[in-house]
């Protein structure tokens, strides 16, 4: 009894000093991926917010001077702000995978830095970044009375961290598959642009035909963006979506390509 009292302390110790350790670490990469891509002078790092604000204001105005304020009788503004904001989560969490691993190897040579930890580090940057470019946006625009307040924040949270699961599954795919066969980073961005029709992004499955409605439903993206749009506008809208298929989808995507992360390491080309 007197021996299992003196292990267990310590096993439980060693557990949350590595914890802290990987902490520790993935501040440092992080803040490093930082002073890299925005430098140590004038805003800096606040460029993470501000790149993805200013892309999703430059949609919104411009579709509000040039077409009515309302699609479908939904508000515009909205609309778009509920289908623009989770597309850059996606395309910036995904695009971000391309050869993630060779722009990070050369940190690979300290001892408690693993090719994980780029690949954590990197998406809990870009999730950030994105996190607070819709809460600012969405702030700015309550405050200009353009759009309404949200009528369930649960639902607009749990549709922006399944999107964030689903896109960091489909990232944790590129950046192996980049790495083992480099031809195949010339066809990521032109998949990119062959989804966004599709993605729901600026339509909602409700007002496709019923064809369009079962063919768009086995795209996992697609019900992400109709969980949020369901939390925006409640039940003056019809939405249609099954959130455990893009989380399941997310998530076996990751118990596939996490644990070969270390493995591709020796496919790994740099300069």
């Amino acid at each position: 009894m007197s021996s299992f009292g003196a292990i267990a302390p310590t096993k439980t110790g060693s557990f949350w000093t590595g914890l802290k350790v990987q902490g520790r670490v993935l501040y440092a990469l992080m803040v490093r991926e930082l002073m890299m891509r925005y430098g140590r002078n004038n805003i800096g790092f606040l460029w993470l917010v501000l790149e993805p604000m200013i892309l999703c204001a430059g949609v919104i105005g411009l579709r509000w001077l040039i077409q009515t304020h309302q699609e479908h009788g939904v508000p515009l503004v909205a609309l778009i702000l509920s289908g623009y904001m989770p597309l850059t989560l996606w395309r910036h969490l995904t695009n971000k995978c391309v050869f993630l691993l060779r722009r990070n190897v050369g940190m690979l040579f300290h001892r408690q830095v693993t090719i994980l930890d780029t690949f954590v580090m990197s998406m809990c940057l870009e999730f950030i970044g994105c996190t607070l470019a819709f809460i600012v946006n969405y702030a700015a625009l309550i405050f200009m009375g353009a759009i309404d307040p949200v009528k369930d924040y649960g639902m607009v949270v749990c549709g922006w961290c399944t999107m964030a699961t689903l896109a960091t599954g489909v990232g944790a795919a590129i950046a192996v598959l980049t790495e083992l066969y480099e031809v195949s980073e010339r066809f990521i961005q032109p998949l990119q642009y062959l989804i966004l029709p599709l993605s729901g992004f600026l339509f909602m499955v409700d007002w496709l035909p019923d064809v369009g409605q079962r063919l768009v439903w086995y795209m996992p993206i697609i019900h992400c963006f109709e969980m949020i749009r369901a939390g925006f506008f409640g039940d003056a809208v019809q939405t249609h979506y099954t959130p455990a298929y893009p989380l399941i989808f997310g998530l076996v995507l990751l118990a596939i390509y996490l644990p070969m992360l270390e493995k591709v390491r020796d496919h790994v080309h740099y300069n």
